[in-house]
């Protein structure tokens, strides 16, 4: 899944984040290489003009303006943009500001994203299907239209969670030499993405519409989403009772509060087993099971199979 092993009995040999726009470590005799790389930029937006990545910039302090393919964007902290490997970018000097750049190619998602077919608008009717849970992923890079804007502003809650994913993510790049960091670093890289999905870009709270007020009840979730989440920690995070909540999920979910939460951690679990190898005891840990049994059978129960069938499955697809 976007990583290519390489045998060759010699030293280890690692392109850091700083010189690199891939990673690539060698564990046992291969050489494994990954077109992904996090840059901590302050100030500055390196690489920003590269025509073989996709970009992620995450901003964290500041503001920063740009002009993306002729269109000016003043983005202001917390906030994210999404640029591609064909976007014209060039951004203002003069302004004082702190964000992380995630460089990849959309391979790292799913290796049937190539550039080719994702231009030619191949996964566009592939609703209903596990590719489509990864292109909505990977969509807002590509295209630039009202179903997948350029940016997306959140909460400063939801931005202490993403630097988080963020610094666990370089971590991995970095530091981890097991076998499993290629699929631990696509695992983080695919939950960012994944929470970014659904970031409101309007965060007031005065007149909100249902859906609004879902979107930030969304980013307090995800944000927590390893944690129990209970219908009175909702409530008093968003000064609501639970009636009142759930008949605003039902009505624009179909799905009571608790249960969206648990289908939404179904969702994301479906992602890491389709797309990473990481054990099946930490993606229930990380969900908030801490009984990887119960994990299986809320799994079993939400998709009619184990979670190692689901994989398996997903494999032969």
């Amino acid at each position: 899944m976007a990583a290519y092993y390489i045998k060759r009995p010699c030293f280890v040999i690692i392109h850091t984040m700083e010189n690199a726009l891939f990673t690539a470590k060698k564990h046992m005799d291969f050489e494994v290489i990954m077109d992904l790389a996090v840059i901590n930029a302050r100030n500055d937006l390196p690489h920003i003009g590269n025509d073989e990545r996709c970009k992620l910039i995450v901003l964290s302090k500041g503001i920063v303006s740009l002009m993306v393919n002729g269109n000016r964007k003043d983005l202001k902290a917390p906030s994210a943009l999404y640029l591609s490997d064909r976007d014209k970018v060039t951004f203002s000097k003069d302004r004082k500001f702190q964000a992380f750049m995630i460089f990849f190619k959309p391979s790292v998602v799913n290796d049937a994203f190539t550039y080719e077919r994702l231009y030619a608008g191949e996964f566009e009717d592939t609703e209903g299907t596990t590719l489509f849970q990864d292109y909505l992923l990977i969509r807002n890079f590509v295209f630039d239209d009202t179903f997948s804007p350029k940016a997306a502003s959140f909460t400063p809650e939801t931005l202490a969670d993403m630097l988080d994913i963020i610094d666990k993510l370089g971590r991995e790049l970095k530091l981890s030499m097991d076998g499993y960091w290629p699929c631990r670093s696509r695992s983080y890289f695919i939950e960012l993405l994944y929470k970014l999905k659904y970031c409101y870009a309007n965060n007031s709270t005065t007149g909100e519409s249902n859906a609004a007020f879902i979107s930030r009840v969304h980013e307090f979730i995800f944000s927590h989403i390893s944690e129990k989440i209970t219908l009175e920690r909702l409530t008093s995070k968003f000064n609501v009772n639970r009636n009142a909540l759930n008949r605003i999920f039902r009505a624009e979910t179909g799905l009571t509060c608790i249960d969206y939460i648990n289908d939404q951690r179904m969702s994301l679990a479906r992602l890491w087993l389709s797309d990473t190898g990481i054990p099946v005891s930490e993606i229930a840990r990380r969900l908030g099971f801490e009984d990887p049994n119960y994990f299986s059978k809320a799994f079993r129960k939400a998709t009619g199979r184990s979670p190692t069938q689901y994989r398996k499955d997903s494999s032969d697809e």
